[in-house]
């Protein structure tokens, strides 16, 4: 697995409106942009009563062990994981080789449907990414960069 890029506004901007697209349309509760070594990137619906950062880690971790069931029985392309539940159930899907989409919707919709609804989510998702992967890494600005005893450094004018 590669580096996840530096997401801008603009990044999550078309995140934020696919995952929304997504949920409107699917009529799912909860989608996650997970990166796959199990941080939570971005999150849209409603997360009422759930935990969604040790989601997406127990999520991640679900899907990985999956793909390497796969790859035992010379399956090489398993790129979604369904579970479902009594009340709720969940879909992750392949976006990337750095992240997947967790899609959390009530039982009474059918995985198909959600299927249908998330896998051109993923695609416009991937694609997002890709772009990002591109950008020079000076167009972001990286906070984690700074140094909090020289705030000047922030607000310095380039030339």
């Amino acid at each position: 697995m590669g580096q996840f890029p530096q997401l801008i506004q603009e990044d999550l901007d078309h995140l934020n409106l696919v995952m929304h697209e997504l949920l409107h349309k699917s009529e799912a509760n909860i989608a996650l942009l997970v990166e796959k070594a199990g941080y939570l990137i971005h999150q849209c619906g409603s997360q009422d009563s759930m935990d969604t950062t040790t989601f997406a880690t127990l999520g991640s971790n679900a899907y990985n062990a999956v793909q390497f069931m796969a790859q035992l029985v010379n399956e090489q392309n398993f790129t979604s994981m369904y579970q479902q539940g009594e009340n709720f159930s969940t879909l992750m899907v392949n976006v990337d080789e750095n992240s997947l989409l967790v899609v959390v919707f009530p039982t009474h919709l059918t995985v198909g449907s959600m299927k249908y609804y998330a896998s051109p989510a993923a695609r416009s998702i991937a694609q997002r990414i890709e772009l990002a992967s591109q950008r020079s890494p000076d167009t972001g600005l990286d906070l984690s960069d700074l140094d909090p005893t020289n705030v000047e450094q922030l607000f310095r004018k380039k030339n």
